[in-house]
């Protein structure tokens, strides 16, 4: 049941393999959870209370409510899919079964750290950096950027994001530039990039690395810092949430709540009295 629902994600719901992978990890754990503390469990005999005994239990190893209320959510996915696969099944990941996460705020890097990684880095680590910095996006949405996405005219570039949803966002001229010296484009079609996730996220950790002590050094504290700094300058929550291609406006809401905090903060620190 558990490929057919990865199967289903991929094919179907246009998953990355990167995402589809963590629900499978996380099902497989609900798995061999069951098979060691529920005796007789299968899919169609879990219960509300089975999964309250699965929450305490990660509760009690020390695991962090988000770890939990992931595997949650990949449990109630696996439930939805198979009632609209026919299946006589009641999902039993009922809301209150959540974990209360504590309000974390994004990993961010400095801005001038970004600018200075860019600037020392050379070949396709640069353009990584340069386009993950200039447009938000996610880097399976880079990593799978074809010339053909591109328009050098006007700057934009089309991006395929979760589920196969396209969206356009927009580059500089000067970043393009940058792509132009560092790959051959003219007449040039297929991917930009021929490295895998795993290639190019150690490629900019290195570079990152070099000028910055930011806790988080990664694509996604990146695509924070872009989304933290776009809020920080006005930009409206639906202007954000269209550019970075969230489906809840909640998602993006953190980052207008972070720049109201930091407003408060700097009023408090500055203040005359």
């Amino acid at each position: 049941m558990i490929q057919d629902y990865i199967n289903y994600l991929l094919n179907i719901r246009g998953y990355s393999s990167h995402t589809a992978n963590s629900y499978r990890k996380d099902l497989e754990h609900f798995t061999h959870w069951m098979q060691k503390n529920i005796e007789g469990a299968r899919w169609s005999t879990i219960t509300r209370d089975i999964i309250d005994q699965y929450v305490t239990a990660q509760a009690q190893q020390g695991l962090a409510p988000a770890t939990t209320n992931r595997r949650l959510s990949a449990i109630s996915g696996l439930y939805n899919y198979m009632k609209r696969q026919g299946y006589e099944v009641e999902n039993p990941c009922r809301f209150e079964s959540r974990r209360k996460q504590a309000q974390t705020v994004p990993n961010t890097i400095p801005v001038a750290d970004l600018k200075r990684a860019y600037e020392q880095a050379g070949g396709v680590t640069k353009v990584m950096i340069g386009l993950l910095s200039t447009t938000g996006i996610r880097i399976q949405e880079l990593l799978d950027l074809n010339y053909e996405d591109i328009d050098f005219e006007e700057n934009s570039i089309r991006v395929s994001g979760k589920g196969k949803k396209e969206r356009i966002v927009y580059t500089t001229a000067s970043m393009l530039d940058t792509l132009r010296a560092v790959r051959t484009y003219y007449g040039a079609s297929g991917k930009i990039f021929t490295i895998d996730q795993r290639q190019a996220r150690y490629m900019i950790w290195q570079a990152l690395k070099a000028v910055s002590n930011a806790r988080q050094l990664s694509p996604h504290a990146i695509r924070h810092t872009v989304a933290t700094n776009m809020a920080t300058h006005g930009a409206n929550v639906t202007t954000i949430a269209q550019i970075l291609g969230h489906k809840r406006i909640e998602t993006t809401q953190r980052y207008i709540d972070m720049t109201q905090a930091n407003v408060k903060q700097a009023c408090q620190q500055y203040s005359l009295f």
